[in-house]
C-alpha cells in the first residue's frame, strides 16, 4: 500500500512538472531570464520539499 502511494505521488510531481515545462516553455516568449531562474528556483525548491515530506512519511527509520 505505501509502495503504491509512492509509485502515485512519483507519477504526480513527473506529470506536473511535464506540463509546468510546456507551459513554461510555450509562455517563455513573454518571461524574462530572471523570472524563469526564479520559476526554476521555486520549482526545485517544492520538489525538494514534497521529495523530503514523502520519505519521512512513507519510509520512516527503522529501529
Amino acid at each position: 500500500m505505501k509502495l503504491h502511494r509512492a509509485i502515485t505521488l512519483v507519477v504526480l510531481i513527473v506529470l506536473s512538472l511535464a506540463m509546468l515545462g510546456v507551459m513554461t516553455a510555450y509562455g517563455a516568449a513573454t518571461f524574462g531570464a530572471q523570472s524563469l531562474a526564479a520559476l526554476l528556483v521555486v520549482v526545485a525548491a517544492a520538489a525538494l520539499a514534497g521529495i523530503a515530506f514523502s520519505y519521512r512519511r512513507y519510509f520512516p527509520r527503522r529501529r
